[in-house]
């Protein structure tokens, strides 16, 4: 149509698109974090906040001192520019950060003997905080840059509970939540801006503030005001040699000398290797020299928000014992705010749209992407631990998980197979997944039993999924512990009646098996 037009009357020539190529070239997803490599970073970005939170209270009078051209600068120099006898020169590097309390703080990592080594010490404190928001919200690199100084703030999501009496019988809970601004477009393309919120764990409340000191400083050296126009991450070139001309724009973070050495460290070991393989079977990770053993795992804001997804929404089924103790608690949070409750979720991190007259999520919210990565989660580790598994499986989905890894190694059916399948059984709610003590469970719903702690119906239920060396590790304790109680007593005939139960099972069952291997 546009051609029968004409270009007289467009103003401009249409052009063929079949003589283009418009094909996206191949790319590989970004892969999941290794959990011994996730866990490393959340260790080590741990530490190193608890370092840099020490010097909160005088990050912000420690660079304002710098207004100062010669504040800092090492004797010498002070000498050889004439600043007028010992009464007026000023405190070098190591003496500036003695005065102010932070010399505890500016080491290691943090390093700063001398004053031209403030600016990219700053960055590497921004880089940190910025991590940290990454690690632990999964925002977009776009998203983290356009927070302002005035981002966080707390949301009320379950006001004060009273009863008929007037007496209060639940406390209002609050959360941390990060502002940012959105863009998006009414039907009219008129651009508009707007305000969307993440849920923001300890942590990352710690590395806001710290950027938030670091940015107070900086402003007074700017001479700009904290409104909602000042970006959090303040560019620290002012404190450069060229300062008189330096403008007010956001810091980047591209430069290689930001790399903090500690996430360096963190090489590829082959264990990783052998989950990356389990955790994406038709990629070759052996082959790509992105993933050598011995070379440093490289990172990128993205692999935080695919991580996060995988081993939050894992959180909810699976135990990770090595997280640390915040993790859990963060992704507990997660699994409150991001995978129930989607309805009230959205007046909270989303915004008003005009054109709808109502509360709605921007398309790219880590929300969503968390509540898709559920389903994957459950499904790769129902593959990893159960097709994988070396020692045989019983019990309802035990047995028929058996079966389809002996499928798999006969090669009558295909991996991707039997992941799309699993995948879509979660997805549908036909199967969930979550450990017990003598296995798992796919059962999806209540469970009486587990609630009651009567491990024993897993025996007998159809979702259940039984691991050898987990009963016998159960008999074992049963009978540690029945030794313990009296003959007549209650306690006795309940414990004596698991292990007669337990004892059964492996007698008819597992004992079998392992007498045929």
């Amino acid at each position: 149509q546009l051609l029968r037009a004409g270009k007289d009357r467009l103003g401009y020539t249409v052009l063929n698109p079949s003589s283009f190529n418009l094909k996206r070239p191949g790319s590989n997803q970004h892969p999941v974090i290794p959990t011994r490599i996730y866990l490393s970073l959340i260790n080590v970005t741990g530490d190193l906040l608890g370092q840099l939170y020490q010097g909160i209270g005088t990050y912000e009078s420690f660079i304002a001192a710098f207004a100062d051209e010669h504040y800092a600068l090492n004797l010498h120099t002070q000498k050889c520019l004439g600043l007028g006898g010992k009464r007026n020169y000023r405190p070098d590097m190591p003496q500036a950060l003695m005065e102010h309390g932070l010399s505890e703080v500016f080491t290691n990592e943090f390093a700063c003997p001398f004053k031209r080594d403030l600016q990219t010490v700053l960055l590497k404190m921004q880089y940190l905080a910025k991590t940290i928001i990454h690690l632990y919200t999964g925002m977009r690199d776009q998203e983290v840059m356009r927070m302002t100084y005035n981002c966080l703030s707390q949301e009320t999501v379950r006001p004060t509970v009273k009863d008929e009496h007037g007496v209060v019988r639940d406390q209002p809970q609050s959360v941390s939540v990060l502002t940012v601004y959105v863009f998006s477009t009414t039907t009219k393309f008129t651009g508009y801006k707007k305000e969307a919120a993440w849920l923001a764990p300890g942590e990352v409340v710690q590395a806001i503030e710290i950027c938030q000191a670091i940015c107070r400083g900086l402003a007074k050296l700017y001479k700009v005001e904290l409104d909602d126009e000042c970006p959090l991450f303040l560019n620290p070139s002012i404190l450069g040699y060229y300062r008189k001309n330096t403008e007010v724009i956001v810091t980047g973070f591209r430069s290689k000398r930001l790399q903090l050495n500690a996430l360096q460290a963190l090489t590829i070991q082959s264990e990783d290797l052998v989950e990356l393989a389990q955790s994406d079977p038709c990629r070759d990770f052996y082959s790509d020299h992105k993933f050598v053993i011995g070379n440093p795992w490289t990172l990128n804001s993205h692999q935080f928000r695919r991580a996060l997804a995988f081993y939050g929404s894992s959180s909810g089924f699976l135990s990770l014992p090595t997280v640390r103790a915040q993790f859990k608690q963060m992704t507990i949070q997660m699994a409150r705010y991001y995978s129930n409750g989607f309805d009230s979720l959205r007046t909270i991190f989303g915004y008003f749209d005009n054109e709808k007259g109502q509360f709605v999520l921007p398309k790219d919210h880590f929300a969503f992407d968390f509540q898709m990565a559920m389903p994957m989660s459950v499904a790769n580790q129902l593959i990893a631990e159960l097709l994988f598994s070396e020692e045989p499986l019983f019990g309802g989905t035990g047995s028929f998980m058996q079966k389809q890894a002996q499928r798999v190694e006969a090669g009558e059916i295909h991996i991707e197979e039997v992941r799309a399948d699993t995948e879509r059984r979660v997805k549908s709610g036909a199967i969930s997944y979550r450990p017990t003590l003598l296995g798992g469970c796919t059962k999806v719903g209540r469970c009486d039993s587990f609630m009651l702690g009567d491990y024993t119906e897993c025996l007998s239920c159809e979702g259940a999924i039984i691991k050898p060396e987990k009963v016998n590790v159960a008999i074992e304790d049963a009978s540690e512990e029945l030794s313990c109680y009296a003959v007549d007593s209650g306690e006795y005939q309940i414990v004596k009646g698991d292990i007669d139960r337990l004892s059964a099972f492996k007698a008819r069952l597992i004992d079998i098996v392992e007498s045929e291997e």
